[in-house]
């Protein structure tokens, strides 16, 4: 059967995949005006999507690994180092502090990319073994303790902090972060590389694509982005601390998968995980106005993700689970 059949079957019997992600966010969207009427001003549309921004460019980056039908575990302890990074060193290089984070984000993608194709170890392990890896570090650098901006420096933070035209700055950001990615995904070689791989590495590869390249690509950009969310935590929290991406994990995750981008790959992209992001942000808010405890927000979480690759699986491409 040849990668497009495969995409095209996937497609006639999963239309409803398509239209689960808005339907969802519709109906949570009602029930939130239902409960609260003053939850559709203008003013908290914009904060949601303020408050939404870090985790849309890290589920952006996740997105890419997940449409080749792999996994990248590393990126909250690579969006934490990202955050102390830049704090540690915008006193003395200020804004090229931040270029210096996206440069090690480039850099941790590099190596897991590299691990992950050259030495034939599967994803799902390189990069939990990466996790381990830059959690460690990220405590040795830090001293395992929070590191604060100075307010003398505060003014290195401006660019994502304060507002333009009402709208804060860090949602433009991350809405050119979403352009910018929906441009490689549809416009470039690398998107369409990417999917086919996903939808059928071996077909892709007798084709002549360089599978090893654009999988390095797809982790690098993964990390990149995994790096500049950090670079947003960073510059909101004034600082930067080992655990301050904790949570963004899973989250990210479940947006990719919520949106409707199949865990086994090749069928997606990134404005699914868009939807995914405001579902997430919406039962977010939902929840907390409900008083549901922290921890068991972590409980629904990982439910939501396990609902979800069974819905969008595509079960005709796996004989055998594992």
């Amino acid at each position: 059967m040849s990668v497009q059949t495969r995409i095209n079957n996937y497609r006639k019997t999963k239309t409803w995949v398509d239209v689960m992600p808005i339907a969802t966010l519709v109906v949570l969207v009602i029930l939130m005006s239902i409960g609260s009427p003053r939850f559709l001003l203008p003013a908290n549309l914009l904060g949601l999507l303020s408050q939404s921004a870090t985790l849309l460019v890290m589920g952006l980056g996740q997105t890419f690994i997940i449409l080749l039908g792999s996994i990248d575990l590393s990126i909250a302890p690579v969006a934490a180092m990202a955050t102390i990074i830049a704090a540690m060193l915008i006193p003395d290089l200020g804004y090229g502090a931040f270029v210096v984070a996206l440069l090690y984000g480039a850099f941790a993608g590099l190596l897991t990319g590299i691990i992950h194709t050259k030495a034939r170890i599967p994803s799902f392990i390189a990069t939990l073994g990466a996790m381990g890896v830059w959690t460690g570090i990220g405590f040795i650098v830090s001293n395992a303790t929070p590191i604060s901006v100075s307010l003398a420096n505060g003014h290195y933070l401006t660019w994502v902090t304060e507002n333009t035209l009402g709208v804060s700055n860090v949602v433009y950001l991350a809405l050119a972060i979403l352009i910018l990615t929906f441009v490689l995904e549809n416009y470039t070689r690398f998107g369409r590389y990417v999917k086919a791989m996903g939808a059928g590495e071996k077909a892709t590869y007798v084709s002549g694509v360089a599978i090893d390249r654009y999988k390095i690509y797809a982790f690098m950009l993964c990390s990149t982005l995994a790096a500049f969310s950090g670079i947003l935590l960073s510059t909101r929290m004034s600082g930067g601390s080992a655990r301050m991406a904790d949570g963004f994990l899973m989250k990210a995750i479940a947006v990719v998968i919520l949106g409707g981008t199949a865990i086994s790959g090749g069928i997606g992209g990134v404005m699914r995980t868009f939807v995914g992001v405001l579902i997430v942000m919406v039962l977010d808010m939902g929840m907390n106005m409900a008083g549901v405890n922290p921890w068991f927000q972590q409980a629904v979480y990982g439910g939501i993700i396990i609902l979800a690759v069974a819905l969008t699986i595509d079960r005709s491409r796996i004989s055998i689970i594992k």
